[in-house]
């Protein structure tokens, strides 16, 4: 599900006014970085699988599991969907537009 390194610009919405306060449960799209793909590539060693490979910049869903805070830059803690078994973790996250960051998603019709 991985979009590559360069989503299409319609795929993220960066600036919301006033930005939304996040919550748990919530979809967010979360952007690899380096230390997150070493990571993935280290769970997967000596598992059979055919996942696709993952690179910094990939654009992926996650689910906020946990918020350290009670405003609208508040970091949160992600469990980042991947495809196929491994999963990913990333804590401490903030919101942004570069690697390593969460943002919301664009709507369906918006």
């Amino acid at each position: 599900m991985s979009q590559g390194p360069n989503p299409p610009d319609h795929a993220v919405a960066s600036v919301f006014w006033p930005p939304p306060v996040p919550t748990i449960g919530q979809i967010v799209l979360y952007r690899l970085d380096a230390a997150d793909v070493r990571a993935i590539c280290r769970r997967r060693l000596g598992v059979p699988t055919r996942e696709p490979a993952v690179r910094a910049g990939d654009l992926l869903p996650a689910i906020i599991v946990r918020v350290n805070g009670d405003d609208a830059d508040a970091s949160c803690n992600l469990h980042v969907f991947l495809d196929g078994y491994v999963t990913h973790w990333a804590r401490d996250v903030h919101r942004g537009d570069e690697d390593g960051t969460w943002a919301w998603p664009v709507r369906a019709g918006g």
